[in-house]
């Protein structure tokens, strides 16, 4: 028996020295398993403010809008983008009620979200945006003389997240622990009413610091009846800003959530390309500034900040029918999505492109709708460009060469702003 086993052995030994050993395994092409592109969107249904919601498309594809707060789910629908890759949608026809959070499953990567906000004398508009980075910043706010800011953190997600919040105003740095360790429940949305948190403050920035999980925080401005909606964004050294033209109250606001001075420089382009260095300066610690546009021109401007340290600027339009703010964009881009952009009835509304770069550029402008409007024009370099919106769910922008997007509206309800969203260009 001993001798079949050796005999066995030996002539496995012998196959093995004459069998060619296997190749590198192949890994081919690893299964795909996506998770769907999202975006998160502050939702109000109350008394005389309702929100409409539009989505925007490359392609013809279903989606799902699903509203919720205090930890469940509230109601859900499913729609489609359609032939003209875009839908509007009543976030009331989503069960939503009150002050809520909406998340939108997207048909595709190259989607955009936004929602309108309309009341009996307001009117408000932002796009929609993903989870961002652990930090986003927001300034603009203001409770001084009867005005109202409020924050609204929105978690769509299964597990609690929980924020540490910096607030800076004119009095300098918030000391309240109610600032600290915030806690957003599952699929909630939270409101902090800094009205009756720290009353009678004429500024406020609030930089959001996540600790756990993922948080989106929206800032809701209202004096009287005039109301602002607009995104707390991540910080960047570059930011570019079309800004309309006209006789209302423009204000360029830069504010830092660095705990050091911060050097900044504004540069001025206009219809013709570039004016001037406008300003230069410092920003203290956690603070911002505050610069006047109103009368440097009626025409149309664009507006590019530069400084040695993450700052956020942002744009806020007081005009005779409303309050309007909004970000700028830390980016450029050759296509541009514009959710909710359209002109009210009874209203106007107007697309501002800024060419960021130092060529003439051609630039396609198409409004989403099942009868879409196309429009071609050339923007020198430098240059900002008017065109005048007709109703759609949104707008698509294209350009031969980089530029920037934001669109505004006014209405007999109010005025609104909002930038638009870059695609990648890669």
């Amino acid at each position: 028996m001993r001798l079949v086993t050796l005999v066995a052995m030996i002539t496995l030994a012998i196959a093995a020295a004459f069998i060619p050993r296997p190749g590198s395994p192949d890994p081919g092409v690893a299964p795909v398993s996506e998770m769907p592109s999202v975006s998160i969107c502050p939702i109000v249904e109350a008394g005389e403010r309702h929100t409409m919601v539009s989505v925007l498309s490359s392609i013809s594809g279903p989606g799902r809008l699903s509203t919720f707060s205090a930890g469940e789910e509230s109601g859900a629908l499913q729609f489609t983008t359609g032939s003209s890759g875009s839908v509007t949608i009543s976030a009331a026809d989503a069960s939503a009620i009150g002050l809520a959070g909406g998340l939108i499953e997207l048909p595709s990567e190259a989607t955009a979200s936004g929602v309108t906000i309309t009341g009996g004398e307001s009117l408000s508009a932002e796009s929609c945006g993903d989870v961002p980075s652990g930090q986003s910043y927001v300034m603009g706010g203001s409770t001084a003389s009867g005005r109202n800011f409020e924050l609204q953190l929105l978690n769509p997600y299964a597990g609690d997240a929980t924020v540490d919040l910096t607030v800076t105003t004119d009095a300098g740095l918030e000391s309240d622990p109610r600032f600290d360790g915030v806690i957003i429940p599952a699929l909630s949305s939270l409101a902090l009413d800094f009205s009756q948190l720290i009353p009678g403050r004429a500024t406020i920035s609030v930089n959001i610091a996540t600790t756990r999980g993922s948080v989106i925080a929206f800032a809701r401005q209202t004096n009287g009846p005039e109301s602002a909606l607009w995104r707390a964004v991540e910080p960047a050294q570059d930011w570019w800003l079309p800004a309309p033209g006209g006789s209302d109250v423009r204000e360029l606001i830069i504010g830092s959530p660095t705990n050091t001075e911060v050097s900044y420089q504004v540069d001025l382009y206009g219809p013709d390309g570039f004016i001037a260095s406008f300003e230069t300066g410092t920003i203290s610690p956690r603070g911002e500034v505050r610069l006047s546009l109103t009368n440097l021109t009626t025409a149309p401007l664009g507006l590019r900040v530069i400084t040695d340290a993450p700052v956020v600027a942002g744009l806020t339009i007081d005009a005779a029918v409303g309050l309007a703010v909004t970000t700028g964009s830390p980016v450029d881009a050759t296509t541009w999505l514009l959710p909710g952009a359209s002109s009210p009835i009874g209203g106007s509304a107007s697309l501002l492109v800024l060419n960021t770069g130092l060529e003439t550029v051609t630039v396609s402008v198409r409004s989403l709708r099942e009868a879409s409007v196309s429009r071609d024009f050339e923007v020198p370099a430098e240059g900002v460009h008017v065109v005048e919106l007709v109703q759609a769910d949104g707008y698509r922008v294209e350009s031969s060469g980089p530029v920037v997007a934001l669109w505004t509206s006014r209405g007999a309800s109010g005025a609104a702003t909002s930038i638009g969203i870059p695609l990648d260009d890669g």
